[in-house]
């Protein structure tokens, strides 16, 4: 197949799951959960493990359902500036990705401000066309068809011709059922004390690729364009 265009998801894709900012995330997203809802951390859990699967992310959840309107708030709480402090430099990463030679774009349900945040710090910003947050697309993110495309047709790139990367089966499901090529991201050792709620359903789409980490893409490419 002929690939011009990786679209990307951010968070435990181009990091590794096992970094310190996913647990960072999610205990301060169920923070925020519990406060707003007036229940207690371990009720906020199960509440978001049981309704979360209807939705794109816990913010529209909440919104839906619990009338959260100041959604700046949120992310100012969930996404603080030193929330950088939880992850690792990785001086491998930014050869990696100018090494794979196309056009590279971000596809994150997160703000703009924690992408950014992040893609700087790991200083590999500049590498990419655009960044399509959460925001960006009226907090209708993925796995909503429409994110997708606004990603891909941003650019001038084509479905067919671009491969999107995720770590969680509701969005690279998303994906395919739109016609388009996804790839897994399963990095070793992710914690299985507490499986993320979007991957409480069973995944829909038939022949995912997968691989364990962004350092498999290289081998991945060669294969797929073979």
């Amino acid at each position: 197949m002929k690939i011009t265009h990786l679209l990307f998801d951010l968070d435990n894709t181009l990091y590794p799951s096992t970094a310190k900012i996913d647990e960072g995330i999610t205990h301060r997203m169920l923070s925020f959960t519990a406060k707003l809802l007036g229940v207690s951390y371990e009720e906020a859990v199960q509440r978001r493990i049981e309704r979360l699967p209807l939705y794109g992310t816990t913010l529209e959840w909440l919104r839906t359902e619990h009338d959260l309107v100041d959604v700046d708030e949120y992310f100012s709480a969930v996404h603080p500036p030193e929330e950088v402090n939880e992850l690792q430099k990785d001086p491998d990463l930014r050869p990696l990705l100018k090494s794979l030679g196309m056009p590279m774009t971000i596809l994150t349900n997160a703000p703009r401000r924690h992408a950014v945040r992040v893609l700087e710090f790991l200083e590999i910003a500049d590498l990419f066309e655009s960044i399509h947050d959460i925001e960006s697309n009226n907090f209708k993110g993925k796995p909503y068809p429409q994110s997708y495309l606004n990603a891909i047709n941003a650019g001038g790139f084509c479905l067919e011709e671009t491969i999107f990367f995720d770590d969680h089966t509701k969005y690279t499901d998303g994906y395919q059922k739109i016609g388009g090529t996804a790839v897994l991201v399963r990095h070793p050792k992710m914690n299985q004390k507490n499986p993320h709620p979007l991957d409480s359903i069973p995944t829909k789409a038939t022949g995912t690729l997968q691989i364990s980490s962004v350092y498999d893409i290289p081998a991945l490419l060669e294969r797929l364009s073979v």
